[in-house]
């Protein structure tokens, strides 16, 4: 249901107002409104800066950290958060400082490797590099040039008319070239021999040789892998307290919230006013938070004005709740119109089943949902999708002995008995399975129909209940009847004359052309097509429902031709025949459990959003944004928030 949603104004001290929104937060049951836009304050700045330093601390110890793929969410209460903060930033100053350190070595290292590379060509020249400078007459040039720049290096002279000097140093792709020059024609000797790709090379100010001076780069380079390593494995100790990290980035996540809320009040020195949309269900709890921390407050509610558009917030029974996230995938309801949940829940159940339909793939679904839940903790929308998946398998255990099969085995071979499936096998009785899916389809849309119905007569407008989709229903029983059951020929055509008359005539009743009126009635009519189109997509229940079992047949017949190619073989062979079977099996098994499941759970979301939902739901709610204690990755056990 859709939980009704009350203005609240409250007005209390500006000294006591962190108190009061703390214990508001704690409820996490009213949505605060801020009738301008929101302004950054001072405090609001600090506690996003330290939220940002500690984000990018974890994210700086995260390639040291390997979290199990299957942790369990940690659980701690709203005081362990705030004594854990000091701690954290501590942790965070450490892991700034290392994170600094480390990118101060990998700099060094990359100098020292280029400095190598660059002394490389000059391995095998023996002067020292201190001696080869420029004096008042002579200047010198280092460089690299390939085999056709020598040549051009070598005809400098008579290209430039001068005399220069030339040392070269031969390597495996490069030569290193030593050039002494008269200082005056420096310049002009470059750019000749620049143009014919001679790359110039200024040395360090160094002293040795190049080979000197490279050996001495490669130990520094091992000294400073040394302090990589060393900062590592610091970073590797510090990501080992990584929870302490998250706990306090969530305790400043909650002050954060808290603060931005502080924002959206009205204040002067001495007092607030707070507006917000509360949970009508909550006000008593409300009043209590309040009144818990302060004695000078005042509160008052109103229910929402027409135009105005409260959040939209839903509450439901233990065993409807999870399919809320099922609703809140295709969109939040409007909050005047109609929580789809809890009429879309027994659908969503059964079809789900029906689509899966083998008790082996069922099982492993509701015995894996269960331990998930017990041992992870998910919260929130996770939480809720795994209690749908939950169900989903207990459903396929439940359709599975009427229409499906164990993991591909049929019921009679595995029992040894002629009763299963207990209803139809869809192998065989095809027609009778495609007319069971159509005819839940047709349940399944007649209720919709009937739930817009309800909301018709709620909101005060018969007209449109009786002549809009009561019609509908009566045209379309009429149309099925027709077909199904020809002994009642006549009832069928007084239905379909009624609900087609009904549709013909008062489809257009708002409008007083009477020609106008008579085409918005064929108009209506010609609906009965997408109607029709409706009621054939719900063969994907026997479509998906025959995938999933004879994928399972298939890959057994798999794992049994390998058994029977390995069992010849003697034992050996048939230990061997075994062993690749079963691994085979599980393999292929669970695969078909993966896209078999993917495929129940999108295709029984599409029958709930195309063909159902299309018939009653508004779905233009905004969501319900509580201030509320809202962490990544701790819950926190102490708070009301829900």
């Amino acid at each position: 249901m859709i939980v009704p949603m009350k203005r609240l104004t409250l007005i209390g001290l500006s000294c006591e107002k962190e108190s009061t929104l703390k214990a508001l937060q704690r409820l996490g049951a009213v949505q605060l409104i801020s009738e301008g836009e929101l302004t950054d304050s001072e405090k609001l700045r600090q506690l996003t800066a330290k939220a940002d330093r500690l984000n990018a601390a974890r994210r700086a110890i995260k390639p040291y950290y390997k979290k199990p793929m299957l942790s369990p969410t940690p659980q701690c209460t709203e005081a362990q958060l705030e004594a854990i903060q000091p701690e954290g930033d501590a942790l965070c100053q450490s892991i700034e400082k290392l994170e600094a350190e480390q990118a101060e070595k990998r700099a060094e290292l990359e100098r020292l490797a280029a400095l190598r590379a660059q002394l490389e060509p000059f391995r095998e020249m023996l002067t020292p590099l201190e001696a080869i400078h420029s004096t008042k007459y002579i200047a010198y040039i280092l460089g690299t040039a390939d085999a056709k720049v020598m040549d051009a290096v070598d005809n400098v002279e008579a290209a430039l008319d001068t005399h220069i000097g030339l040392e070269a140093y031969p390597n495996e792709n490069l030569t290193a070239v030593v050039i002494a020059c008269n200082r005056d024609e420096r310049d002009a000797i470059l750019r000749y021999v620049k143009d014919a790709g001679f790359n110039e090379f200024i040395p360090p100010k160094l002293t040795g040789t190049a080979s000197e001076n490279m050996e001495k780069a490669a130990k520094q380079m091992d000294a400073t892998e040394a302090e990589l390593y060393r900062i590592a494995s610091e970073l590797t100790a510090a990501a080992e307290k990584r929870s302490r990290l998250d706990m306090a980035a969530d305790a400043y996540a909650i002050e954060k919230q808290r603060a931005e809320g502080e924002t959206a009040l009205k204040s002067t020195q001495y007092a607030y006013i707070l507006d917000g949309w509360a949970r009508a269900d909550k006000l008593d709890e409300i009043q209590l938070a309040v009144s818990s921390v302060t004695d000078a407050y005042y509160i008052e509610t109103r229910d929402p004005y027409a135009d105005e558009n409260p959040p939209t917030a839903t509450k439901n029974k233990k065993l409807i709740e999870p399919f809320e996230v099922i609703t809140e995938m295709y969109a939040l309801p409007s909050y005047r119109g109609i929580d789809a949940a809890a009429v879309m829940a027994p659908f969503y159940f059964l079809f789900f089943g029906m689509m899966l339909s083998d008790f082996g793939y069922g099982m492993l679904l509701f015995i894996g949902g269960l331990l998930f839940t017990r041992f992870l903790k998910p919260k929130g929308d996770t939480a809720k999708l795994v209690k749908v998946i939950t169900y989903g398998g207990l459903s396929t255990m439940l359709c599975a002995p009427f229409i499906g099969t164990f993991f591909g085995v049929e019921w009679n071979d595995l029992f040894n008995t002629t009763v299963f499936p207990l209803l139809f096998d869809p192998m065989t009785d095809v027609m009778q399975m495609m007319l069971l899916s159509c005819g839940l389809g047709i349940v399944h849309m007649y209720t919709g129909i009937i739930v817009k119905m309800y909301m018709c007569f709620r909101d005060g407008d018969p007209q449109s209940a009786i002549f809009d989709q009561l019609s509908w229903m009566l045209l379309l029983t009429g149309l099925i009847l027709l077909f199904a059951a020809p002994a009642i020929k006549t009832v069928s055509l007084v239905l379909i004359i009624l609900g087609g008359g009904m549709l013909l005539l008062f489809s257009g009743r708002s409008i007083k052309n009477p020609v106008m009126r008579l085409g918005k009635g064929l108009s209506a009519l010609y609906n009965i097509t997408g109607y029709l189109s409706d009621i054939l997509s719900y063969v994907r229940i026997f479509a998906l429902g025959l995938v999933s079992g004879a994928m399972g047949m298939v890959f057994n017949l798999i794992g049994g031709m390998v058994y029977d190619a390995l069992g010849g073989l003697g034992i050996i062979g048939i230990v061997i025949g075994f062993i690749l079977a079963a691994a085979l099996l599980i393999a292929l098994h669970m695969f078909s459990l993966f896209i078999n499941t993917l495929g129940a759970f999108a295709h029984t979301a599409r029958l709930q959003f195309i063909e159902f939902f299309g018939k009653f739901y508004e779905a233009d709610g905004v969501k319900f944004k509580p201030l509320a204690m809202n962490t990544d990755t701790v819950n926190v056990i102490d708070s009301g928030a829900e």
